[in-house]
């Protein structure tokens, strides 16, 4: 039996974020945490959200195995939200090696509300398309509920829709 220490999950997480392009260069993207082990602290602040701020937050949401509270953050939904980014990270849809992620324009842009498209694919799959969310609630850009519920229906995932 194997048990994991604090340390070794540190250090998984921290090469789990280096392989996906979490570990940030501060110099390139000061917006993204400048220690990845220190993700509790990530958070889209900037007064419009960036394509790479928000492909790093699918990311983490999708493809690290952070912790729930930390995946919470980034919800509009909140903790009532986690069990659907913790699904697709288990099943393992949309991380390497069989899968990705990446966000993309068309991009359209309000004061406290963003869209963008998530590309998602798997290996013998197509690419899967959604049409995402975002707001900004007290300073933060979070994903909406009402995107998660439309990953949900597009990926056919058994989860109810009722964490809006």
């Amino acid at each position: 039996m194997m048990r994991w220490s604090r340390g070794a999950a540190a250090t998984g997480l921290a090469a789990a974020m280096t392989l996906l392009g979490l570990a940030p260069n501060a110099a390139a993207d000061p917006e993204l945490p400048a220690d990845p082990l220190n993700v509790d602290n990530f958070a889209i602040t900037s007064e419009v959200p960036t394509l790479a701020e928000l492909d790093a937050q699918i990311r983490l949401l999708v493809a690290t195995p952070a912790p729930d509270w930390v995946k919470a953050d980034q919800l509009e939904g909140g903790s009532r939200a986690v069990v659907v980014p913790k699904m697709i990270y288990r099943v393992g849809f949309f991380r390497p090696p069989k899968g990705s992620s990446v966000v993309t324009g068309p991009e359209t842009h309000e004061p406290d509300r963003h869209t963008a498209v998530i590309n998602a694919s798997r290996q013998g799959s197509p690419t899967v398309q959604v049409v995402a969310e975002w707001r900004r609630i007290d300073g933060r850009w979070k994903l909406a509920s009402k995107s998660l519920c439309n990953g949900i229906k597009t990926i056919g995932l058994p989860i109810p829709c009722n964490f809006e």
